[in-house]
């Protein structure tokens, strides 16, 4: 789905986020890139 550097990106911005920050992003992540997914975001992102 995603190229490994934007997912590494990604997983990068999550790591420096906490509380509802971190999940509004998440969340966001996975209304632009997996559907609206949480399981498809899990499964990718970890």
């Amino acid at each position: 789905m995603l190229n490994k550097q934007f997912e590494s990106t990604l997983k990068d911005a999550s790591s420096k986020l906490t509380g509802f920050k971190k999940r509004a992003f998440m969340a966001q992540v996975a209304q632009d890139y997996f559907q609206s997914s949480p399981r498809k975001t899990e499964s990718q992102l970890g």
